[in-house]
């Protein structure tokens, strides 16, 4: 599960900065290692066709960021434990909130917008208004 340094998510980089990655990877300092256990957590989601690959790789991960006497790392770790089996979720279904984050976002920058409305019927039907796809064009003309 573990890739090699010259994978797919190197194909943006330059050859001085592919070389450069290398260099500070061999050093084995703290940032590259960090850097490839965040790599590491790319290709698993990337990479993993099942709940159960997925969950080997995530397995192996936390512990690897557990023995890496890293804090933010460990931490980390610790946060995936906390919420896996809800992170495994994704990998039975591949579907994510994030539509439901954005209209979650737009709705509370129309609250901001409008610093108060003066009832709940004024709030929802400008939170229907401007999260509907509704061609007000075609109503007026």
């Amino acid at each position: 599960m573990f890739k090699s340094t010259d994978d797919d998510t190197q194909i943006n980089l330059t050859k001085d900065k592919l070389e450069t990655k290398r260099s500070l990877t061999l050093q084995r300092l703290r940032t590259a290692r960090a850097c490839q256990m965040r790599e590491t957590l790319q290709d698993i989601y990337e990479d993993s066709a099942t709940r159960a690959e997925a969950e080997d790789g995530l397995g192996r991960l936390c512990s690897w960021m557990m023995h890496s006497r890293l804090e933010p790392m460990k931490s980390f770790a610790r946060l995936i434990r906390r919420h896996w089996d809800d992170i495994l979720a994704y990998f039975d279904h591949r579907r994510t909130n994030a539509l439901l984050e954005g209209l979650n976002s737009v709705i509370q920058h129309l609250k901001t917008r409008a610093r108060g409305f003066r009832n709940m019927d004024y709030f929802s039907t400008m939170t229907y208004l401007t999260c509907s796809k509704l061609d007000l064009e075609a109503v007026t003309a």
